[in-house]
């Protein structure tokens, strides 16, 4: 009998904490919202690393707001148009962030970060973070928000590694 209610204490114990669970990567240090990754790739130097970064962002996002190089890495703005649901109503955004490729010889490190809502007004971004956003609607919706942000985030560090292994776009799969 005893051990019948540990169990099922256990068991409301993990189903709370899976139910509190968050998609989006959080950086320990400052709290917001990051992905980064050191990935390997044997046989490229450090410039055709970042030449092909750089032609990755310009075929992956059509809207680069802006972008800077030097050296050793490459630093663009830039944005994608998502909708989530509350309630009944879907809500149009658009979610800009900072995408940074450092490079060294056989690898290189991603880093999506600075995460923010908003919109592009007279040339210029008019936007908040991420974080605060999502802080204005009661902890149920947080996952509606966060979802599409970690799915979007995820295809593209897939698709950005393997178009620098590769040098061309990841073929895409047929939905069924």
């Amino acid at each position: 009998m005893k051990k019948r209610r540990f169990l099922f204490f256990l068991s409301l114990i993990l189903i709370f904490h899976i139910s509190q669970a968050q998609l989006i990567m959080i950086d320990g240090e400052t709290g917001e919202y990051k992905y980064e990754e050191v990935v390997s790739t044997e046989g490229l130097s450090q410039e055709q690393i970042k030449e092909r970064a750089k032609k990755w962002i310009n075929l992956y996002y059509n809207t680069v707001q802006s972008e800077s190089i030097d050296s050793t890495s490459i630093q663009s703005k830039t944005s994608f148009k998502f909708s989530w649901k509350f309630i009944q109503k879907n809500i149009p955004l658009e979610l800009f962030f900072d995408i940074t490729v450092k490079t060294k010889e056989n690898r290189y490190k991603y880093d999506f970060s600075n995460f923010e809502i908003g919109k592009v007004t007279n040339g210029n971004i008019d936007s908040s973070p991420l974080s605060n956003y999502i802080k204005r609607f009661p902890n149920k919706y947080h996952i509606f928000i966060e979802e599409p942000v970690d799915t979007e985030i995820t295809k593209a560090t897939e698709s950005l590694k393997y178009f620098i292994e590769n040098d061309k776009m990841k073929p895409s799969e047929d939905d069924w």
